[in-house]
């Protein structure tokens, strides 16, 4: 009785050839060096945790505005996003919106205990429109454009941040009446 899968002593083959444990490692090896590619990559990653930052920076103003009933001015000058109690750019010494557990530890945000943020080397942001490089929240809080150094809320009709990185764009928008940051 012969049975081509059964060799001579009765017993039944298994295993692979050599050529199927060759393509699986081929394809092993391609699989893998594009997940690792992706997984080094951190642009995507920084852009999205920038972006989660910038928007709990402004809710963080807002908030703070109204619970210290005065006027709160968020600076994004394109390297940092900074709180501040004064609409003077750069942000005056005594004026700085003080950190709970300090900054995210860039150079350009000095003193290290100033709420302040700047994005990660690969990342870039840009606020539309240019005018709206400093955003402030009056007590009530309501969006505004510093005027004569105090906040207004006549003409801004809200505000976009978008941040880039990975070759997509994030955007934190800030709603014109009632300052709703998504």
């Amino acid at each position: 009785m012969s049975n081509h899968l059964f060799e001579q002593h009765g017993r039944r083959q298994a295993g692979f050839t050599l050529v199927e444990l060759v393509v699986v490692i081929i394809i092993i090896g391609i699989l893998g060096a594009i997940g690792a590619a992706r997984y080094f990559d951190r642009r995507g990653f920084d852009s999205n945790a920038f972006a989660e930052q910038t928007r709990a920076m402004l809710r963080f103003s807002q908030k703070l505005a109204i619970a210290q009933n005065r006027a709160v001015f968020t600076q994004l000058n394109g390297s940092t996003i900074g709180l501040c109690f004064a609409s003077a750019m750069p942000c005056p010494s005594g004026s700085m919106v003080p950190a709970v557990a300090g900054n995210s530890g860039a150079t350009s945000c000095s003193p290290s205990n100033w709420y302040c943020a700047a994005p990660p080397g690969t990342i870039a942001y840009a606020v539309t429109p240019s005018s709206a490089s400093t955003i402030c929240f009056t007590p009530l809080g309501q969006p505004g454009l510093p005027s004569g150094g105090n906040c207004t809320t006549s003409g801004f009709t809200g505000a976009t941040v978008n941040i880039t990185g990975d070759g997509n764009t994030n955007a934190v928008s800030i709603a014109a009446e009632t300052g709703y940051v998504f």
